[in-house]
């Protein structure tokens, strides 16, 4: 009997292994099945990827069906794996005992999760400290598209906590407005995952909550992603002027930053529902 398409993928793509495979198995099928790829298909994404000469179709077809199958986790091929998907190898395949965060933190930094938060509770705030906890608050935001809502809301009001004991302690004028720049992203963060949950009210006091942080820490960054968020909410829920209003409003506070572009796109988007072609040209130039 030949192989039938159902949703892009061929029948004799298909891996049939239980639920028990493990976590980066099971994503590589989905992050595959999403972009509607065959596995042939896959193989071909992967080696462009790769400036360097890789074994047949054939055998990368056996390696790649193991690998759904989680029998055998990729080696060299995790970062160019990674890379076809859109994320970093460490978020693909997180390795046992530790989570990505706390890896991606001891990396860098030389602090492991542990010995982070015994300093966020002792005087013991150095430089190191704070880039530890920039780079794991920098990772929590990026896994917005992959990790579950729940998850990131716990996890994001967990490290909100941190920073706000972490005001209670001795800090010097940088340390002070560095802390509030990093509590600025997790209230957006946070802000995005609690209107994703569909509590819109508790969305907006959070996403206010971000916009008085970057104010008072003079963040454009900030203060665009929050008008830039307010922008996205109101063309999402057909209010066009209030869309195209608060990207008005995000542009004249970020400048020429890299949120102008999704914001002139939010507006340009919103001037096209109401019809108006002129201002949606005029927006998708970026005002």
């Amino acid at each position: 009997m030949s192989p039938t398409l159902r949703d892009g993928v061929r029948d004799t793509d298909r891996v049939s292994v239980s639920d028990d495979r493990p976590g980066w198995a099971r994503r590589i099928v989905a992050e595959r099945k999403a972009r509607g790829w065959s596995q042939s298909a896959a193989i071909a994404a992967l080696r462009g990827h790769c400036t360097e000469e890789l074994p047949s179709d054939e055998s990368l077809l056996r390696e790649w069906k193991r690998w759904e199958a989680g029998e055998t986790m990729p080696q060299w091929y995790r970062p160019l794996i990674a890379a076809m998907f859109g994320t970093i190898e460490h978020a693909m395949f997180p390795q046992p005992g530790r989570s990505n965060r706390e890896r991606q933190v001891a990396e860098v930094s030389g602090l492991d999760m542990v010995e982070l938060l015994q300093r966020l509770r002792t005087s013991d705030v150095d430089g190191a400290t704070l880039d530890a906890l920039r780079l794991t608050i920098e990772r929590l935001c990026c896994e917005y598209p992959h990790l579950p809502a729940y998850q990131l809301a716990v996890e994001g009001r967990r490290w909100l906590e941190e920073l706000v004991a972490l005001q209670s302690q001795r800090l010097n004028l940088p340390q002070h407005r560095e802390v509030l720049n990093l509590a600025g992203w997790l209230a957006l963060l946070i802000g995005c995952v609690e209107y994703d949950q569909g509590d819109r009210r508790a969305s907006e006091t959070t996403r206010e909550v971000a916009l008085s942080l970057g104010t008072e820490t003079g963040n454009p960054d900030i203060v665009g992603w929050v008008h830039e968020m307010r922008a996205w909410i109101a063309v999402t829920t057909g209010d066009y002027r209030g869309a195209i209003n608060a990207s008005r409003a995000g542009l004249q506070a970020a400048g020429g930053r890299a949120v102008a572009a999704q914001l002139a796109s939010q507006a340009a988007k919103a001037w096209a529902r109401v019809g108006d072609r002129r201002q949606t040209e005029v927006s998708k130039s970026g005002y």
